[in-house]
């Protein structure tokens, strides 16, 4: 099959839904099948590359706020029509991705929905306020993709929940997760030396609004207070940096918390994931956060807040740990828990690991997307 991925997010990828475009586009041509990824043109950036053979498409994009992905929208409906006739499958990924019109059939990916994200935006800046006016626009742009969608599908219980605000049905919508590469994203070797240096618990993702990394930061000044040399390494980079920086420094945390910036490098943030003693993620909402999953496919004993997909992959002291969102005392109580529990901590690690190679590996996540293309494509077939 060839299968043309339309997503908004930056390639070569930087945040988790680019991460997820581009791992499941590599899992489908290991299994055969032929990619291609439209997203959006960027300075600097040809408007047609490979990237590890991966043809990557870049159709012009203007910032005009809020109007942008309509604009945009224009661009990727142009190559649609050059690309649908040697295309089987349009697979959209939602947040911010346009609506496109095709005689091929159209899969759409809700990650997260405008409707559930819109509720954390808090305007502080210039960039807040541009996002919190998109939220309506984005809204409807969402109700114009899945009303041309022939299959609807997301990767989280809660996001299906969300979509019956925009008049699906929660039997129209299947719900097949995120994948993760559990070669990569694995535990230490058996009898392998524990990591040197310092004990310390790692976070992860993109410095945005509503991710929880404030509450983390205010949290690790509880936790040292009972582990004095435990430190907050948090890896990612985004438009909150400076505004955690001062967070940092207002709290006279520098020597504890440390911003370690963006880890592009798989193997790199693998090695980062199992280095660390505990795993935590605060954010406000989520889909269902990859950085949850790999660091749980790293055998690492997590934290993470009650939000959307966290509950579909963290059953409370099963396999990990669950707070409240915004609630920086449990997210301390929890953490310094397991920084005292070696036991827990292995035995929390080991189900992890389980809970990922069962539900949330390539193989089984790619596997469900293969089953809905082969339907989309027969039925079309069949009605052609």
């Amino acid at each position: 099959m060839q299968i043309c991925m339309v997503t908004s997010a930056p390639l070569p990828p930087r945040e988790g839904i680019g991460y997820y475009v581009w791992n499941l586009s590599r899992f489908l041509i290991g299994q055969g099948h032929q990619v291609q990824i439209i997203t959006r043109g960027e300075r600097g950036k040809p408007g047609w590359e490979k990237l590890e053979g991966i043809p990557i498409w870049r159709p012009r994009f203007y910032p005009t706020y809020p109007l942008h992905v309509h604009l945009h929208g224009l661009f990727v409906q142009h190559l649609v029509r050059r690309l649908e006739t040697e295309v089987d499958v349009f697979h959209l990924h939602l947040p911010l991705a346009p609506a496109i019109r095709s005689k091929r059939p159209i899969l759409v990916t809700a990650h997260t929905t405008r409707t559930g994200a819109g509720k954390i935006v808090r305007v502080t800046d210039w960039r807040s306020l541009f996002t919190r006016l998109q939220v309506p626009v984005s809204i409807q742009i969402e109700r114009e993709v899945f009303a041309s969608a022939d299959q609807v599908v997301t990767v989280s219980q809660g996001v299906a929940i969300e979509l019956e605000q925009y008049g699906l049905e929660r039997k129209q919508v299947a719900v097949l997760g995120v994948g993760v590469n559990t070669d990569v994203f694995r535990p230490s070797e058996q009898g392998a030396p524990a990591p040197a240096g310092e004990t310390y618990v790692l976070a992860a993702g993109r410095l945005n609004a509503g991710k929880g990394f404030e509450d983390l930061i205010k949290a690790m000044g509880r936790v040292v207070t009972q582990f004095p040399h435990a430190r907050l390494s948090i890896a990612g980079a985004g438009p909150l940096e400076k505004q955690l920086k001062a967070t940092i420094e207002h709290a006279a945390l520098d020597d504890i918390v440390r911003l370690v910036g963006h880890v592009r490098e798989q193997a790199r943030m693998a090695e980062l994931y199992r280095g660390a003693t505990v795993f935590a993620h605060a954010a406000h909402y989520e889909g269902l956060p990859t950085v949850l999953l790999e660091a749980m496919a790293c055998g690492k004993a997590v934290v993470s807040t009650t939000v959307n997909g966290a509950l579909d992959a963290i059953t409370d002291g099963g396999n990990g740990l669950l707070t409240l969102p915004k609630a920086p005392e449990q997210l301390a109580e929890a953490i310094s828990r397991l920084l005292g529990d070696a036991g827990l901590r292995a035995r929390l690690g080991r189900a992890a690991r389980r809970t990922v190679e069962e539900r949330f590996s390539w193989r089984v996540v790619g596997g469900k997307y293969l089953r809905s293309y082969r339907a989309l494509v027969e039925k079309a077939d069949s009605s052609a």
